[in-house]
């Protein structure tokens, strides 16, 4: 149970995804997020959202999906490797949601806002800023905005820059797996992960999560793929074993997935 619990990390998604499944705590993290915003109150937050518009479309599954009292739109994800096309995810994401907002017949101007916040343990932007805002302005003039709505915002934990509050700077050092003391919003998060390690069918819940994405993720089959394909697939059998999956479960699936042969596998698991 220990060793579970001091593996777990907010990064992981599905963790983050429990976390946020909490509407005081997902609210807590949006006004922290947007303070400029009077939020009164949220739905209860939609955890692992899937928007596909039709069976011929790519679907998207959003991390976190939320509406405030006003129908604005909060789509929360944590993005764990640096992979490539950010922005255009981004981009797709916006236009789901729209389509999600808009029913038919709907006038476009009924649009509400949306906010888009990417969490990314890396600088997408190497700027070292904590935080980066885009909106859609014109470019002969930055302060003619074309106020469609639309805000993406990306968050980096590996910032340099005195530009977020203290409070949002806690949150991001926690996420980056740093020590953080006399935070009230950051002690209620581990102890919110804490009691949901002690949970057994939660327990079972991640362990599944994480075998699913090891063999279903795209960017992860990617990089498996790429040059130095057994090395990856090394340290993936490592992180399931450490894990706890076992190697008879592990085996058939690996093989299938990157349709290895006897002797490969025979090398993978001497």
């Amino acid at each position: 149970m220990e060793k579970m619990t001091s593996e777990i990390s907010i990064q992981d998604d599905f963790v983050f995804g429990s976390v946020m499944s909490n509407k005081r705590l997902c609210q807590r993290l949006i006004q922290l997020i947007l303070p400029e915003l009077k939020i009164d109150r949220i739905e209860f937050p939609t955890v692992q959202k899937v928007v596909q518009e039709s069976q011929f479309s790519r679907g998207v599954r959003f991390d976190v999906y939320t509406k405030d009292q006003d129908g604005v739109v909060y789509e929360i994800d944590m993005q764990v490797r640096h992979t490539r096309g950010l922005p255009q995810r981004v981009r797709y994401y916006q236009g789901r949601i729209d389509s999600e907002m808009l029913k038919h017949g709907q006038q476009y101007a009924t649009l509400r806002q949306s906010y888009v916040i990417f969490i990314c343990p890396f600088d997408p932007f190497n700027l070292g800023r904590h935080r980066y805002d885009f909106a859609n302005y014109c470019q002969q003039d930055q302060s003619l905005a074309l106020g469609d709505g639309r805000t993406a915002i990306f968050l980096n934990t590996k910032g340099t820059q005195d530009d977020v509050s203290k409070d949002l700077r806690n949150f991001l050092d926690y996420v980056d797996n740093r020590d953080v003391e006399n935070d009230e919003y950051v002690a209620e998060l581990k102890d919110y992960i804490q009691n949901l390690s002690k949970n057994t069918e939660w327990r079972n819940d991640y362990m599944d999560n994480k075998t699913h994405m090891m063999f279903h993720d795209e960017d992860v089959r990617e990089e498996g793929i790429a040059a130095g394909k057994m090395e990856a697939i090394r340290g993936m059998i490592a992180l399931m074993r450490n894990n706890g999956i076992s190697e008879e479960k592990l085996k058939p699936q690996i093989q299938q997935q990157f349709d290895l042969t006897a002797a490969q596998m025979q090398e993978l698991f001497k």
